[in-house]
């Protein structure tokens, strides 16, 4: 018997601002237990004492993903606290700085790929002992259309969040057998970075969101999170190794 979304224990990396904490508040509204992960930890703490004031269960571990024994320790306490994880949503990376291909730098790829791949599959593999075990989980990893349509001026991010795509597909080929899923979304929201970039290029904001089918950029808890809470419930048991795209149309899969 599959459990029910409001049954589930979830991880969510990144949970300190962004996509990452309207996550984590849209699936606590629908009575999640949110496990908040962040490198800093006053805005994951901010997180968690917003959903215990929403009524549901949350406890703040600050982490850094790259780091492996960080990771095994995150997983060790929700344990700990909860009985099992039912649920990684892989959404933090670090976001290296704009550069050509030619002046891409080995620490800037190093950089991206760490905080991302690497990261998310700290947090796969640490987490799947326990979906194996109870014959059912749900991973949700984040990518990006910046890899997918190859934006220039982006390498070490694109080409690490393509890589995410390729690590959600063969786990899904892979992990299925255990009732196990994985899908990847690539979201375009009104994340902070977003509203950085705004500040700092006005117009090109403006000629973006004119080309925005919808006319605006999506909310992280209202838009992104109503699709990770779809994902990581029981009504997706059939759906795995998908990449979906969620940016109101801009972008289109072929």
């Amino acid at each position: 018997m599959l459990k029910e979304l409001n049954e589930k224990v979830v991880i969510v990396t990144g949970a300190g601002q962004g996509i990452g904490k309207g996550i984590a508040l849209c699936l606590a509204k629908r009575g999640v237990k949110i496990v908040c992960v962040g490198r800093r930890l006053e805005p994951i703490v901010e997180t968690a004492e917003e959903i215990k004031s929403l009524g549901s269960e949350a406890i703040a571990i600050s982490c850094d993903v790259a780091e492996r024994e960080q990771v095994k320790e995150v997983v060790r306490k929700t344990v700990e606290r909860f009985g099992t994880v039912d649920v990684v949503i892989n959404n933090a990376q670090p976001i290296p700085s704009p550069a050509t291909v030619e002046d891409t730098t080995y620490e800037n790829m190093l950089f991206a790929w760490k905080g991302g791949t690497i990261g998310s599959l700290n947090f796969m593999q640490e987490c799947f002992p326990y979906m194996k075990e109870q014959g059912e989980g749900r991973v949700i990893n984040f990518a990006s259309a910046t890899g997918m349509f190859g934006y220039a001026g982006q390498l070490a991010y694109a080409s690490n969040k393509e890589a995410v795509r390729g690590l959600t597909k063969i786990a899904s080929k892979e992990w299925g057998k255990y009732n196990i899923t994985v899908n990847c979304v690539l979201p375009g929201a009104e994340s902070p970075a977003a509203k950085e970039w705004a500040k700092k290029y006005p117009e090109k904001y403006a000629e973006a969101i004119e080309a925005q089918p919808m006319k605006r950029l999506g909310d992280p808890e209202d838009d992104i999170g109503r699709v990770v809470a779809f994902l990581a419930g029981p009504d997706s048991k059939y759906l795995s190794g998908q990449s979906i795209l969620v940016d109101g149309g801009f972008s289109i899969m072929p």
